[in-house]
């Protein structure tokens, strides 16, 4: 899960919107390069459930259940094998949500189960995470000045087939919801939205959105924590005893003390950052 700075009907649009992936997730779970049409029909449309389907080499049905499930569900070609998508989608105020998903599949669950999960969430899930918050932050922002979201079919552009499942779900908020959710019932004024944020540790603060409310990489932050503290312990006692030492032995216990040194240098400058915060440059991907 993680809080996100932008609302809830722009996180249900990106999730709904399969085509953003190879261009905004561009070397983390996509390549621009490999880009290719995606020919999306709704197959079912009513007040409680949204369908749309995509076929080829990995057949994909997305469903949307109001107001908060959206689902991927892909089969990989002949094989058997299925990987998904499940997602909640879950309002917080005007401008802000919060993103729970989890991504079943019915193949490799043992090797699955041997990697940390806080290891999948540092090194893949903010990331991809990270990547939609600056776009849409200030995309979100910019529609606001457009009236949003009353005027979205003269704002958007939604030329293809991929962008069927957008329009559905934009078009369901209109007839059901009168194009946003119902904020003044429960005493906020929607029309004070967030302005857009600058400070891109904020927006991308990884620590208040995530690390504290996950138990798996709260833990792992505590214990990477405190195995810095030990190697920086070794490390100080290490170089006092070598130093007493015959310049024959100081090779061989040198070495772990400088491998030590190494971990240490990881942990601080690579590893632990990644539960607080990690700039997210689109064009160095």
């Amino acid at each position: 899960m993680r809080d996100l700075e932008y609302d809830w009907q722009t996180l249900v649009e990106n999730v709904a919107d399969p085509s953003h992936v190879p261009f905004t997730h561009h070397g983390v779970q996509g390549n621009r390069e490999k880009a290719r049409p995606i020919p999306l029909k709704i197959t079912k449309s009513t007040p409680e459930l949204i369908q749309a389907h995509t076929s080829g080499a990995w057949d994909t049905k997305i469903t949307f259940q109001p107001p908060c499930r959206l689902e991927y569900e892909i089969k990989i070609g002949n094989t058997g094998k299925q990987v998904g998508l499940v997602t909640y989608c879950l309002p917080v105020s005007p401008g802000k949500c919060r993103i729970v998903a989890q991504f079943p599949r019915n193949f490799a669950q043992k090797l699955q189960r041997l990697v940390p999960r806080w290891w999948t969430h540092v090194k893949t899930r903010n990331q991809v995470l990270d990547g939609d918050m600056i776009v849409l932050h200030q995309q979100e922002n910019f529609l606001q000045q457009t009236q949003y979201p009353q005027v979205w079919k003269t704002v958007y552009k939604l030329p293809t087939s991929a962008d069927r499942l957008v329009i559905e779900f934009r078009e369901w908020l209109d007839k059901y919801c009168h194009g946003q959710l119902p904020w003044k019932e429960v005493g906020i004024d929607a029309s004070e939205y967030v302005k857009i944020n600058p400070n891109r540790e904020e927006l991308l603060d990884r620590y208040k959105q995530h690390t504290i409310h996950c138990s798996s990489c709260r833990d792992a932050l505590k214990n990477l924590q405190r195995l810095q503290i030990g190697l920086l312990l070794y490390f100080a006692i290490a170089i006092a005893f070598v130093a007493i030492l015959p310049d024959g032995w100081r090779l061989q216990v040198g070495l772990p003390v400088i491998l030590g040194l190494g971990g240490y240098g990881w942990l601080k400058f690579w590893l632990i950052p990644r539960f607080y915060f990690i700039d997210y440059i689109h064009p160095e991907k």
